[in-house]
């Protein structure tokens, strides 16, 4: 699998890439810089807008509009200048923000919380749909990260950090709830975190792994088939795009590294692309779905 740069940067913590097959766009976001960039990788045309607070996670909604999981709830972001909107104010203690999120396949967004200082049992995910209307569909979690969905909509694959572990659960696509948790895979020590996480048509996981400095595709028999060797030590989250849906694109940050470190990774906070010769499935419109 070829790797190359597909935009040279110095993120923090970048994540969240979101393609948007409209514009035929990435976007992804800087978490704690309040960064949220675009890029059109056949033209190189890139901008960046700055929103004022930290943010987790965005997802696809109008022409004009990005939908996001900020700081303490859910918001929309105009594409022009970075203002703000609150869809639903969320969370009101400062030891807690909103971390990954992602729409359901008929366009609910779905977003997860984590502790400044992360412990099991303290955070959630939760569910806005496009009324506002916000309810907690997961508790007990400890550090809420990637998510996905197969191509049904009928089992959701989910990612709390602290778990080591990708969970999947039976999800219902008419009410958007939760059932059945068992665990698909279990990660060693040696490779790293599990943050960041998509699917293939082939309904294959690929997984950013912090601290692992790779990316592994998981077969949903628990089988690993592929790795994505990085020159960084830190991805941070993983998304389908290009034309056909074909290119792998990761972000990664150079959250706390020393002057050293950083000498080591010159890449560290920059987005790449893996040609791995498999599609990926269209992300949904918020209210709309797929």
């Amino acid at each position: 699998m070829n790797l190359d740069v597909a935009y040279r940067g110095k993120d923090e913590v970048g994540e969240g890439p979101t393609w948007d097959f409209r514009t035929q766009e990435l976007f992804w976001v800087d978490v704690t810089q309040g960064l949220v960039h675009r890029l059109n990788p056949i033209t190189t045309d890139y901008s960046s807008l700055k929103i004022g607070m930290h943010i987790g996670a965005i997802a696809l909604f109008s022409k004009q509009l990005l939908v996001a999981a900020i700081r303490d709830g859910f918001a929309t972001i105009d594409k022009t200048d970075g203002s703000i909107e609150y869809i639903s104010r969320v969370l009101y203690e400062e030891t807690i923000r909103f971390n990954d999120g992602k729409c359901d396949p008929v366009g609910r967004f779905i977003a997860g919380t984590m502790r400044y200082q992360p412990e099991q049992d303290t955070a959630a995910l939760y569910s806005c749909n496009h009324k506002g209307e916000v309810r907690e569909i997961l508790g007990g979690v400890g550090l809420s990260n990637g998510l996905c969905w197969d191509a049904n909509g009928n089992q959701l694959f989910y990612i709390d950090t602290l778990t080591k572990e990708i969970a999947i659960f039976e999800y219902d696509l008419s009410v958007g709830t939760l059932h059945n948790r068992r665990t698909l895979y279990a990660f060693a020590a040696y490779d790293g975190s599990p943050d960041g996480m998509t699917i293939d048509v082939n309904g294959n996981l690929w997984v950013a792994l912090w601290g692992g400095g790779k990316v592994l595709c998981i077969t949903p028999q628990a089988r690993v088939i592929a790795e994505i060797s990085l020159p960084v030590s830190q991805p941070t989250s993983v998304a389908f795009g290009g034309e056909k849906l074909d290119q792998l694109f990761i972000t990664s940050a150079n959250y706390q590294l020393n002057q050293a470190q950083q000498e080591l990774e010159p890449l560290a906070g920059s987005l790449f692309v893996a040609d791995v010769g498999v599609e990926g499935l269209r992300e949904p419109i918020f209210g709309i779905g797929r």
